[in-house]
């Protein structure tokens, strides 16, 4: 196996050299590569009738050193493994490993075999699972593979080389920080996990630690920018910043460009489902404000809503191919060319631009969360007739979801009603940060929502 392999390697060439520190709420922990492959090479504790069903593998996976061990640990038992929040609460979890169990056939979770027979005939090839907020309404998982495709290839343009100092922000079980992550291990570098991250304390850990790489969301930036301690100086280790997770506003970006160089500032685009990526450096977005790059090992089309080919300026549905087998449901063209539905246009020089988002998603922080997935929540109270979730823009996250309610009639049902709802059957981050009445939901005689129209039904601000 791919990790046994390259832990051994690292064991003998750098056996005492640090793999995982961690740091979470001033006490620091580290291991050395020879502690990592003895706390991770132990024998699965699944039995072998466990085994024999090749379940998915469902772990907690907190930013921790233990997180990571456990991951690692999961890897290399050659099953499939899925990382979760600690977070989720326990009727959300339950209810996806429900629908994992429908789909693979068998789910490992919480000490506790789940197995049911498949809808449909689709093996888990994949070495492990990620979630995605999707666009039906529910996460979607995704299968990757250790060997992470060209992805490692497309990090070496930002300055990532083995043995480096990746110092790991964002939450390990969204897709970027565990890539990142199982990247880093690969290359043998020393990964440093925040457990919370806190703009102050992550400028002090750059500067104390020699942080070399760390990829992270624009809202980020933006705290990284408002925290006291930022000087050029105590981030004089870096060799780059990259950014994903969603649009950064110019700003934010000319800041950071003049604070460490745009040859150290790098974008990149792409999804969890893994359709394709692009990448720009801060020296490219310069001369084109607003690009998120060319692709890299993908080629792109613009195309309009009869997939027909668009000219260079002109917006349509972004469709990449990269060539990469894609396991989750989305649009695609009959020569492969695959669409999350985003809106943009390419330049004449094949420069990409976005100037949509997928319908139906919201961008909290860097998280994409469904609105389908919020309704199908505030709908199980019985007092509400009708709900639509949509987009509010905040100064912190980027945006959050606002829940517009329609009451039966007679109903007494309050906003904090609502909330305190949606606080026991969703993760923290997709919760309704408001909740407005309002008399009707425009839908077409078919019951289609408009979303389009859903703006003029509010007049709220949210609060941050």
């Amino acid at each position: 196996m791919i990790l046994d392999e390259l832990l051994r390697q690292a064991v003998h060439q750098h056996p005492d050299r640090p793999a995982v520190i961690e740091s979470r709420r001033g006490v620091v922990r580290s291991i050395t590569w020879s502690q990592l492959d003895r706390l991770t090479a132990a024998p699965s504790p699944l039995g072998p009738e466990v085994a024999k069903c090749r379940p998915i593998l469902c772990i907690d996976l907190a930013n921790t050193l233990d997180g990571v061990t456990r991951l690692l640990a999961s890897l290399r038992t050659g099953l499939p493994v899925l990382p979760i929040s600690p977070r989720t609460p326990p009727q959300e979890r339950a209810e996806l490993v429900q629908r994992l169990a429908a789909t693979y056939g068998a789910v490992y979770d919480d000490n506790r075999l789940v197995v049911a027979r498949p809808e449909h005939d689709v093996p888990c090839e994949g070495d492990y699972l990620l979630l995605t907020g999707g666009t039906t309404g529910r996460p979607v998982p995704v299968q990757g593979s250790l060997t992470l495709g060209g992805f490692p290839f497309l990090l070496r343009r930002t300055g990532w080389t083995e043995g480096l100092r990746q110092l790991v922000v964002g939450p390990l079980h969204h897709a970027a920080p565990f890539l990142h992550l199982i990247a880093g291990v690969l290359d043998r570098q020393t990964i440093v996990v925040q457990g919370v991250f806190e703009a102050s304390k992550t400028i002090d850990m750059i500067h104390r630690r020699s942080i070399e790489w760390m990829q992270v969301t624009p809202s980020h930036l933006r705290k990284l920018l408002a925290g006291p301690g930022l000087r050029r100086d105590r981030l004089a280790s870096l060799r780059a910043v990259v950014h994903t997770a969603g649009p950064c506003d110019a700003e934010t970006k000319r800041n950071w460009i003049e604070l460490l160089g745009a040859d150290r500032i790098f974008e990149l685009y792409g999804a969890t489902e893994q359709i394709g990526m692009t990448i720009a450096r801060g020296d490219e977005w310069l001369a084109r404000p607003g690009t998120v790059g060319k692709g890299f090992l993908t080629r792109i089309r613009i195309l309009d809503e009869n997939l027909g080919p668009l000219p260079p300026g002109a917006v349509g549905r972004v469709f990449m191919r990269s060539g990469r087998p894609v396991t989750a449901a989305v649009e695609h063209t009959v020569d492969g060319y695959l669409s999350l539905g985003d809106l943009g246009y390419l330049d004449e020089d094949g420069y990409l631009y976005l100037t949509g988002r997928r319908q139906g998603l919201i961008n909290v922080g860097g998280a994409n969360v469904s609105s389908a997935e919020i309704e199908e929540v505030v709908l199980r109270l019985p007092e509400v007739a009708d709900v639509a979730v949509i987009p509010a823009p905040d100064a912190d996250l980027g945006q959050v979801p606002v829940a517009l309610v329609v009451k039966h009639a007679g109903s007494g049902l309050t906003s904090d009603e609502v909330v305190r709802h949606c606080r026991a059957l969703l993760s923290a981050y997709k919760r309704p940060r408001r909740v407005e009445f309002v008399a009707h939901l425009p839908r077409t005689e078919t019951g289609k929502l408009q979303r389009w129209r859903l703006e003029s039904l509010r007049t709220i601000e949210v609060e941050t």
